[in-house]
């Protein structure tokens, strides 16, 4: 009698160790197979990250904004010559392009809109006084608060290039262009390698 009652004993050991390990299994397949159970983190194949697109371009070789003004908005300016400027428009800076003695750069502002003009020499009145005619318009309407036009002094490499302008903040080129003499026109740069020392900063 007391024979049968341990046998009966160790079976149901046996089958109360083999249902334990059975579940055990059980959980171990579960847990490897769902990761946010584990996490509270969803994994990428059932919810995937969103792409971020940054706003702001910091020495980065590809990302860059437009150059190209709304033609509706801008087409008035270009081929316009100056002096003198329209009533609506104040000036910020003029200057010539060092280098190059027959382009210059003039930064108007018209309310919220501010522009920078890539202008050429037309001519030269009796009294030697120069006008010239309005190439192209970049806008800089609708920056980043706190950046900062620098239409000078920028190297690249190591070299200066007088075509060269940038708008940064905190030290940092965040926006690069090249105002091209032989296109006549605004062209958007990647910011990488440059780095510019100028006494003509205007905040945007």
């Amino acid at each position: 009698m007391n024979r049968s009652i341990k046998v009966n004993q160790q079976i149901r050991n046996l089958l109360l160790a083999g249902t334990l390990l059975l579940l055990l299994t059980a959980c171990g397949s579960l847990e490897a197979g769902s990761e946010s159970d584990r996490t509270g983190i969803a994994t990428p194949a059932n919810n995937p990250e969103p792409l971020v697109v940054p706003t702001v371009v910091e020495n980065n070789p590809t990302a860059a904004p437009a150059a190209s003004p709304d033609p509706e908005r801008f087409s008035a300016y270009i081929g316009m010559i100056h002096p003198p400027l329209p009533e609506s428009l104040t000036l910020g800076f003029a200057m010539l392009i060092q280098d190059v003695e027959d382009h210059s750069l003039t930064f108007v502002s018209d309310g919220a809109d501010k522009m920078l003009w890539l202008s050429k020499l037309d001519h030269y009145d009796p009294d030697g006084s120069a006008y010239w005619e309005v190439k192209d318009v970049l806008d800089l309407s609708n920056m980043e608060a706190g950046l900062v036009l620098l239409p000078d002094g920028c190297l690249v490499d190591g070299a200066l290039d007088s075509e060269i302008l940038v708008a940064g903040k905190d030290g940092t080129v965040r926006l690069a262009w090249r105002a091209n003499t032989t296109l006549d026109r605004f062209e958007v740069l990647p910011t990488k390698g440059i780095e510019c020392h100028s006494d003509k900063a205007m905040d945007l």
